[in-house]
């Protein structure tokens, strides 16, 4: 048996995104970029909404791959600033349900996060990096 043939590197790839929270917001910056080895994926961004308009308050859309069923993805939030809520601490995931990137956050000095937290509004900037599994 040749196991040097199935630890072979041959799905490797580089590539940009955008990511959005839809319907009317404009922004200031969008910005994404991912690898792909495999059936992992890290993906990072940093987006600056400047008027969120209809967009999503609590989600990020435009994700290079669609996220395995029934596997969640997790990350973590670089930096923060312009939030529709006050935070002290801010995770970030891939919800393999809706393939879009999801918040959670911590409002004050406690030991259970919010599940889904409406944090985006006009003028809020984020940044983030999540690895996901396809």
């Amino acid at each position: 048996t040749d196991t040097a043939a199935a630890n072979t590197l041959d799905d490797y790839e580089e590539g940009t995104w955008t990511p959005s929270v839809g319907g009317t917001a404009t922004y200031t910056s969008q910005s994404g970029w991912y690898t792909k080895i495999g059936r992992s994926i890290t993906v990072t961004f940093d987006m600056t909404i400047n008027v969120l308009g209809t967009g999503s308050t609590s989600a990020i859309s435009g994700l290079p791959f669609s996220p395995a069923s029934g596997i969640n993805g997790y990350g973590a939030t670089g930096y923060f600033s312009g939030l529709a809520v006050n935070v002290i601490a801010l995770t970030c995931y891939v919800e393999n349900t809706t393939g879009t990137i999801l918040f959670n956050s911590l409002a004050a000095s406690g030991a259970t996060a919010t599940n889904n937290t409406a944090i985006l509004g006009s003028s809020a900037r984020v940044q983030g990096s999540i690895t996901y599994t396809v």
